[in-house]
């Protein structure tokens, strides 16, 4: 247990910037030795969703609950909007096209 401690020593600066793992804090109280928080500011923490969120169990109920609400709600715009219009410019577009075919005979 003695050899242990004996390997125990405080990390450099650079050392410290390049580990990545859990370290013991050294009593220090000054500003430069606080943790960071994502993107480097302290205090302010940005979540994103993402689908291995949202599809696991450590989502939210409400979470997928709004998820699934934004999925059906564009699926609905697609096939109640969009797909209705798409086919009708189809369909003018092959009627004109015949139209011309007829009286212009190209």
């Amino acid at each position: 247990m003695e050899q242990e401690e004996g390997k125990v020593r405080v990390m450099s600066r650079q050392e410290r910037n390049d580990y990545d793992g859990v370290t013991i804090e050294e009593g220090s109280n000054s500003d430069d030795e606080q943790p960071k928080t994502d993107f480097g500011y302290r205090g302010v923490r940005i979540h994103t969703l993402n689908w291995q969120d949202l599809l696991s169990s450590r989502g939210n109920w409400w979470q997928r609950a709004l998820m699934i609400a934004g999925v059906a709600a564009v699926l609905a715009f697609l096939f109640f909007v969009a797909l209705p219009v798409i086919l009708v410019l189809v369909g003018v577009g092959v009627a004109v096209w015949l139209v011309l075919r007829l009286f212009l005979g190209r």
